[in-house]
């Protein structure tokens, strides 16, 4: 079981890839692991076949325990008096030799290659996965190609037909119970308030102005997490946790930005964002995000968040939320739509671009004169943005 991370101590076996028996080359994925809310795919070390899987799909092991042996064909494999799920040193297995290496079709003589959990949602879900090409491994039948082929199946489903059922596991069952506990336990309340982002908008404009790599360019959201990131470094008590120690308030800002998956939400962490240039902040914003959605975040990535950042406004549907507070953290940001929106102006009605903020608090933490004032200094940053990145 691989460490993938400081923080790691366990993972569990979603998927394997190979049978007992079969070719792998070096690199190439072997299985899939899960962490609280990661997927990996672990690759082989060397040349060789899989020799013995020594880990159930489903159960869960600590890092450095053996969980399969890969060696030459026919070798003996070492023995093996108790379960993966033992911690041991002899964690690796040399494989000097290269194996020629063998391409195994989808079936042979009718047999038809498909993982554990594949299988197992085929059958929940009733569909026969001789009928699913498979996309994995040399053909194999994994869990996308199942979930893709039932939507596909079900796509023209009748009302009186049962629906699909999703499986509650992994990502998915990890985001709901956080934010159900985070519910149950915190008192939330959330400000509301629409702030004039004229200033900002022409600040950005400035910014990317002759800029043609996109990649260099900076967006709304970027700025608002610098912006954010500024205000909470005045505003210590926004910035705080609560431990079963007490109330901590943190030195660092570490901020959070909520990310949308196909499957799920994560939210990876840009460490120290109050000290980072805005520029080195939108390209961490980028590159977080983009592996986010790669699925190659690593689990350190996703911890030691102080303070958390939803944006919404990109959609173009949402002027305000209820964002749910990631705990043990004290608050959230949720961020808007900009809208043109006519609004008084010294005495006259101006049309101006208008952004939704939401500011979700612990009451225990945090109280609503507090959190006013917090976003009284978000909405003065936006007035003069060039000022609050210095």
């Amino acid at each position: 079981m691989p460490k993938l991370g400081l923080t790691m101590v366990d993972g569990t076996v979603v998927d394997w890839y190979k049978e007992e028996g079969d070719s792998v080359k070096k690199s190439e994925p072997v299985l899939e692991i899960e962490t609280e809310k990661l997927t990996y795919s672990v690759e082989s070390p060397a040349n060789g076949v899989l020799l013995k899987k020594l880990a159930n799909v489903g159960d869960k092991y600590p890092v450095t325990a053996v969980v399969g042996y890969i060696g030459h064909p026919g070798e003996a494999v070492p023995d093996i008096s108790g379960s993966a799920s033992v911690k041991t040193e002899a964690a690796q297995v040399s494989v000097a030799a290269p194996a020629v290496a063998v391409t195994i079709p989808a079936a042979v003589a009718g047999r038809v290659f498909i993982s554990p959990v594949a299988k197992k949602i085929a059958a929940q879900m009733g569909i026969d996965y001789r009928q699913i090409k498979g996309t994995g491994p040399n053909g194999r039948i994994v869990k996308a190609d199942v979930l893709n082929y039932s939507k596909s199946r079900f796509a023209d489903v009748t009302p009186d037909e049962p629906g699909t059922v999703i499986p509650y596991t992994g990502m998915r069952r990890a985001i709901g119970e956080t934010m159900l506990r985070s519910w149950m336990t915190i008192p939330m309340v959330t400000h509301h308030v629409n702030a004039d982002c004229g200033a900002l908008l022409e600040y950005r404009a400035m910014l990317n102005a002759g800029v043609e790599d996109k990649n260099e360019r900076v967006s709304i959201g970027e700025l608002m997490l610098k912006l954010t990131a500024a205000a909470l470094a005045v505003s210590p008590v926004i910035n705080s946790s609560m431990t079963p120690e007490g109330i901590v308030l943190h030195k660092q800002v570490h901020l959070g930005m909520a990310t949308a998956l196909s499957d799920g939400l994560l939210a990876p962490v840009i460490r120290n964002a109050d000290r980072k240039s805005l520029l080195t902040i939108s390209r961490e914003a980028k590159d977080l995000a983009a592996r986010a959605k790669s699925g190659t975040l690593l689990p350190d990535d996703l911890k030691g968040g102080t303070f958390t950042v939803s944006n919404l406004g990109g959609y173009g549907s949402v002027d305000f939320f209820t964002p749910i507070i990631n705990p043990p953290q004290a608050a959230i940001l949720g961020i808007g739509r900009i809208v043109e929106t006519a609004i008084p102006v010294g005495g006259e009605i101006k049309v101006r671009p208008m952004i939704g903020l939401s500011l979700t608090y612990d009451h225990r933490i945090i109280d609503g004169a507090v959190a006013a004032e917090f976003t009284k200094i978000l909405m003065k940053f936006l007035e003069n943005p060039a000022r609050a990145v210095l």
